[in-house]
């Protein structure tokens, strides 16, 4: 009998004020009973109940005891609870990820992931901020970029390259520049969520940062499209993003001779044991989903 037992034994015998009706109703001999009450006594050097033929009553110390053994029992059976829900496959998922893979992918197929799970609820923080998978309570977090967080388990997915894009109107009023030397006769928007004002913007490539005038900051990836759409200055986008603003005439390509800034997108996890098996199924599902859109 272990410990647990002989608390639930104890807070009946103290409901009851009975061991023969708390024996009853647990369908075990009264010298059982007896023997969860002694030992709890004996090994908290403390005696729980007055007794006599006719009643049993708690003790101060045992009325103490008993508040702290109710309470005790209560979150075992919210730890139970837990475990139920788990194997029944129902529970909530948190996710980090920016807000336009949130939007544009995530959400339009959540839908296929509820058919094999209903009850699982799923919580998207989709923030152009740096997700902080710890400090924020998550589950998982979708970052676009390097990984410096040793303590987290990455799952790779793919690279993007990062166009440099202008829009139709943009290019009207300012050509299309064939060279970097071209640049500081164009504008860029200038893209920071940090807050972190600076002179001048900077388009990046795989072999080169160039400095460029800006006039526009924006602290959103939405805001910052709708810029480079409305012709204000060229932008910097993942390719995934880009492509269909491109195939639309929306945006052009830039400098399309010239390698891109390629960046990983990986699947961050903390290293925990024991994951319940619709979480483990929707790590997959998102994984699948990932590799064939990006």
């Amino acid at each position: 009998m272990d410990k647990i037992e002989r608390l639930k034994i104890f807070c009946l015998v103290a409901d009851k004020q009975s061991f023969a009706q708390a024996a009853l109703q647990l369908g075990l001999p009264r010298s059982n009973v007896t023997y969860a009450i002694q030992s709890l006594e004996k090994e908290y050097e403390v005696r729980l109940f007055y007794r006599t033929t006719r009643k049993v009553a708690l003790t101060h110390e045992g009325s103490l005891f008993y508040e702290e053994a109710v309470r005790l029992v209560a979150q075992l059976k919210e730890l139970n609870r837990f475990k139920t829900h788990v194997r029944s496959q129902e529970g909530k998922i948190s996710i980090g990820m920016p807000k336009r893979l949130a939007t544009q992918l995530l959400i339009p197929n959540l839908l296929a992931f509820y058919q094999r799970y209903p009850k699982v609820k799923v919580l998207i923080n989709g923030s152009d901020d740096f997700s902080n998978l710890i400090e924020q309570q998550l589950d998982c977090v979708v970052r676009v970029g390097q990984v410096q967080d040793e303590y987290l388990l990455i799952r790779p997915i793919t690279q993007t390259k990062i166009w440099t894009l202008a829009s139709p109107q943009y290019l009207a009023e300012f050509g299309e520049p064939k060279s970097f030397d071209e640049l500081q006769q164009h504008f860029a928007v200038d893209y920071h969520v940090a807050k972190n004002y600076r002179e001048m913007s900077e388009l990046a490539f795989r072999d080169h940062r160039i400095d460029i005038p800006y006039r526009l900051l924006i602290e959103n990836t939405e805001a910052y499209i709708h810029a480079g759409l409305a012709g204000i200055g060229m932008i910097q986008i993942p390719e995934f993003d880009a492509v269909p603003y491109v195939q639309q005439g929306k945006l052009q390509r830039l400098f399309v001779d010239i390698p891109s800034l390629e960046l990983p997108v990986n699947i961050l996890l903390t290293d925990r044991q024991y994951r319940p098996k619709y979480f483990q199924d929707f790590i997959d599902w998102l994984d699948d989903l990932l590799k064939k859109r990006l």
